[in-house]
């Protein structure tokens, strides 16, 4: 049974982590390497040894180190956790070239609100914000719609009770926490959050300077 990706939210105000320690990118086509090569601002990109959260953070200098990710895999999907200044949301949709498909989810903790992005083939296919609303933008913006809508997140305009005010209203949080369930179903992705959160994975410095965003 996977792991629903709702952990995420959860872990974004948590008290015992910092959401700058966990922005998280996904890759369909891709190896955790190549995944980090893409997303690196410099040349070569080395593996480093395994790492805690904690200690990729405190690689952060933000002098020569920027941004520090640890790599893994579930499943078919390639995965990077990145700790301290990460382009997140505003990454190029090149590193989607070739076929590629890409999940960023975006806490973006300093400048809320937290993002979902959906990049294939350098193109942006559905960009919106996490726990406030639904705006969609990108080439297939109703890509989740109908799951959302199951899912209570969005409500359905022919509803009787909807149009009378009556529908349920969901905390940012757990709005949240509905979307990247979804999300998570819907393509089949499913994130170790003990790995994550508590364990050690292969490390990499994917910025030595800071990101376009600053």
């Amino acid at each position: 049974m996977t792991e629903s990706l709702a952990w995420v939210a959860d872990a974004w105000q948590s008290a015992n982590l910092s959401a700058s320690d966990l922005y998280i990118t996904c890759a369909l086509g891709l190896s955790p390497q190549q995944l980090a090569e893409r997303m690196a601002d410099h040349e070569p990109v080395e593996v480093g040894p395994s790492l805690t959260v904690q200690e990729a953070s405190r690689m952060v200098d933000l002098t020569q180190t920027y941004c520090v990710g640890r790599i893994g895999r579930s499943g078919d999907w390639s995965f990077i956790v990145e700790c301290g200044g990460s382009e997140g949301w505003s990454l190029d949709p090149a590193v989607s070239r070739g076929g590629a498909e890409i999940l960023i989810l975006d806490p973006r903790p300093d400048d809320p609100p937290s993002f979902f992005r959906y990049l294939v083939d350098g193109e942006l296919r559905l960009h919106f914000e996490l726990g406030f609303g639904y705006d969609p933008a990108g080439t297939q913006p109703d890509l989740l719609r109908p799951a959302l809508e199951a899912a209570g997140v969005i409500p359905q305009e022919d509803r009787v009770d909807v149009l009378l005010g009556k529908d349920e209203e969901l905390s940012p949080l757990e709005e949240k926490r509905r979307v990247l369930e979804v999300a998570g179903e819907h393509f089949g992705l499913s994130l170790p959050r003990k790995v994550i959160k508590h364990g050690r994975l292969p490390a990499v410095v994917t910025r030595t300077s800071p990101p376009s965003s600053w």
